[in-house]
């Protein structure tokens, strides 16, 4: 089933007025030096998850270079965690909220551990019970050069400021913008637009609405994109709750620019957030990040300048809507649409069975293949029950 939940990234905003707020800090230490070390990495589901150690017990984490620094949840704490005051953090739709921050105890990944780490306290918006935490940008801002490699199912760590100067790859400079990396990307004509380079995110690329609409004014801007539809709906879901609805564009770019690669057919969806691209880049090519030199290089797979992604349109999204799961956007013609969802359809019931909240929708054991019947309410208050094969 296709939900199109975006994980959140959470970016962080030190404020030196207040005493009670803490700061974001790299004052962290490395347990190495000239080192290099390739660690195994999973690659499921459109996400990279690394294992961890923390004082002998066995974790697995996101890695996600949209999260300022690191994540714990409160639903399941880690051992050994100190307090280290509040700070305030910013989801990926722009909403704000004062967290708890914590310092870890000694993390180690592959080889290397890394003392004195800050994370964030978060509430699971969308649970995931296969996630234990987040591994964020901070240790590469830190100093350390990577490259996520998921052909080869692995990230590579070096404090060696060269060591992967001798690839080829298509490279372009990064800006931090609340401590996560920003690429420019050129989406269409002329238009380039500053883009957070977010793992925790499963989408290829999305572009804020506003943004793309003022970039359609240039006199060739309508020259290689395409309008597929229009609609009313939401479809991202941050840390704190969901984008507000709006318009939503689906898209098809006929070529977007990373520095001087080139990407053909690439369907996209509008949001009301920033603009990012997401994991699903690296099916596509290794990403290698150089923190000293604020540079991050593209290495495709196919060892060619440009490449055809040809990926499939989100068609449906839940979102959560007074902690009831919502049908938040469906496509007019898709599998879902034809089946009877509508754009603000709430879900009580599946298989006869109630849900009775959104995160238990989010952990329901749906299986591919599978026929379930789904009760909803219309916002017009009519009752439907809509049959639906999960298909991906």
């Amino acid at each position: 089933m296709t939900k199109g939940l975006l994980t959140s990234w959470l970016t962080l905003v030190a404020l030196s007025c207040s005493a009670q707020l803490s700061h974001y800090s790299l004052d962290f230490e490395v347990s190495a030096s000239n080192f290099v070390d390739s660690i195994a990495i999973e690659w499921t589901g459109g996400q990279v998850y690394v294992p961890v150690s923390i004082e002998g017990k066995s974790y697995r984490f996101l890695f996600d270079t949209g999260s300022g620094q690191a994540v714990v949840y409160q639903d399941k704490p880690i051992m050994g965690c100190q307090p280290a005051g509040h700070i305030i953090a910013v989801d990926a739709i722009g909403r704000r909220d004062t967290v708890e921050m914590v310092k870890l105890p000694p993390l180690t990944l592959g080889t290397v551990t890394f003392t004195g780490c800050q994370a964030t306290v978060q509430k699971r918006y969308v649970k995931r019970k296969d996630i234990d935490g987040i591994i964020g940008f901070d240790i590469i801002a830190k100093g350390l050069n990577a490259k996520i490699d998921v052909q080869n199912r692995l990230l590579i760590l070096s404090d060696r400021k060269n060591y992967f100067d001798h690839e080829e790859g298509f490279e372009t400079r990064y800006k931090l913008n609340y401590h996560v990396p920003y690429v420019e990307i050129n989406p269409f004509g002329r238009f380039r637009e500053p883009t957070l380079f977010d793992t925790g995110s499963r989408q290829f690329y999305s572009i804020n609405r506003e943004s793309f609409e003022k970039g359609m004014h240039g006199a060739t801007a309508m020259m290689g994109v395409t309008v597929e539809e229009q609609a009313t709906g939401r479809h991202a879901i941050g840390s704190y709750g969901s984008e507000p609805e709006g318009k939503v564009l689906f898209l098809t770019l006929d070529a977007m620019k990373w520095g001087d690669f080139l990407f053909s057919d690439v369907s996209v969806i509008t949001t009301q957030g920033g603009s990012h691209l997401g994991a699903a880049l690296l099916d596509y090519g290794a990403v290698v990040f150089n923190p000293k030199r604020r540079r991050v290089r593209f290495e495709p797979y196919n060892h060619s300048s440009h490449c055809s992604v040809n990926n499939v349109s989100m068609e449906i999204a839940f979102v959560s809507e007074n902690n009831r799961p919502v049908a938040g956007i469906v496509r007019v013609g898709s599998q879902p649409y034809e089946c009877g969802f509508r754009s603000g359809d709430t879900i009580i019931a599946i298989d006869g069975r109630a849900v009775s909240n959104f995160t238990e929708f989010t952990n329901w054991n749906f299986l591919r293949g599978r026929e379930y019947v789904f009760t909803v309410i219309r916002r017009d208050g009519s009752l439907h029950e809509i049959r639906w094969v999960r298909v991906q």
